[in-house]
């Protein structure tokens, strides 16, 4: 039975079991995580009526039941599997950019921790791939009393999945749809592909480093590689750089939009693009300013980045968002 008679957010996106050894060289076995808990966990922080869509193994699904019930997410759109997939995904991070995936083993050994005994046999996955294996979602994924959501997320996949995923939404009543892209096909073999993707979105979130990628040997400016991308049909792109924070470009007001992230230590970094999607579809439902929007993400952002689960900012005291908002706010500058 849904809390809700009805969903202002649907969040598309894979679940995963996270091992992590963070920055303070702490480790965190068999955090229950994936981008689509993550990218809840930013929308939480600001908002409840959140409806998840997966497919997923059936082990989760007492710590789904728990998430639900603490949180108020509903998961009706999850669709369980008796298959025991491997969605195992380890992450040992060395600086806030990089990250070590493989070899997991050398990892804990050379930090000196001990190994999770629930690692063994691990073998390096891209974090961003398909877990399961699904490849395409259908219309009937979809329960009928999700399909009145008007904003919804696409978390990280292949294009082809993000492409038929946005037909379905857009097709339904999403009316906000932003797309979190995947280093899968973020490189110069996809080019030509990207017009599909992004027609008709209102937010295309990448990272420097991806659309770098996209555009290698085009041009070096991340702003005329945004500027290019709002070009074929996308209302904002919006790049995270660890370096310099969020570019924003505005299709319609040709606005350039620069923020540094929120100035917090950095402690574990997973999902932190993720939970910024979820805040800023938060903030740009509230009132259609891609700024405040921007503002929001940023703050929902910073929680996830100062700890090891999705739903880290959702727990912080009352109030603390507020007091966020106001410093990113005057932090945010309009080109």
């Amino acid at each position: 039975m849904s809390d809700f008679e009805f969903f202002d957010f649907l969040v598309v996106g894979d679940i995963a079991t996270e091992f992590i050894i963070d920055l303070h060289n702490r480790s965190h076995p068999n955090v229950i995580g994936g981008s689509v808990l993550y990218a809840a966990g930013g929308i939480r922080c600001w908002n409840d009526r959140i409806a998840i869509v997966s497919h997923t193994s059936s082990k989760y699904q007492n710590a789904l039941e728990r998430i639900k019930n603490f949180y108020k997410i509903d998961f009706q759109g999850v669709h369980f599997h008796k298959d025991q997939y491997d969605d195992r995904q380890f992450l040992g991070y060395i600086s806030p950019s990089e990250v070590v995936f493989d070899n997991p083993v050398a990892f804990f050994s050379s930090r000196k921790i001990r190994f999770p005994k629930d690692l063994i046999g691990y073998t390096k996955k891209d974090p961003e791939a398909d877990i399961n294996g699904r490849l395409k979602y259908y219309p009937e994924d979809f329960p009928s009393h999700y399909r009145d959501a008007t904003a919804s997320i696409i978390c990280p996949y292949n294009i082809s999945t993000q492409i038929q995923l946005s037909t379905i939404l857009l097709n339904a009543s999403t009316k906000h749809l932003v797309i979190h892209s995947s280093s899968q096909y973020m490189n110069l073999s996809n080019f030509e592909s990207m017009p599909v993707l992004l027609k008709d979105l209102t937010a295309f979130v990448t990272t420097s480093d991806q659309i770098r990628n996209l555009f290698r040997n085009r041009t070096s400016d991340l702003w005329e590689m945004a500027d290019h991308l709002c070009s074929l049909g996308c209302e904002y792109i919006i790049i995270s750089d660890v370096q310099n924070g969020f570019y924003l470009v505005d299709r319609k007001s040709k606005r350039r939009i620069l923020s540094p992230a929120y100035p917090v230590e950095c402690v574990d970094p997973t999902g932190m693009l993720s939970s910024f999607c979820g805040g800023f579809l938060a903030g740009f439902k509230k009132n259609y300013d891609a700024v405040e929007a921007l503002s929001l993400g940023i703050v929902s952002a910073s929680f996830t980045c100062e700890g090891s689960h999705p739903f880290f900012g959702a727990d912080a005291i009352s109030g603390l968002h507020q007091n966020r908002l106001k410093l990113v706010r005057e932090l945010v500058k309009i080109l």
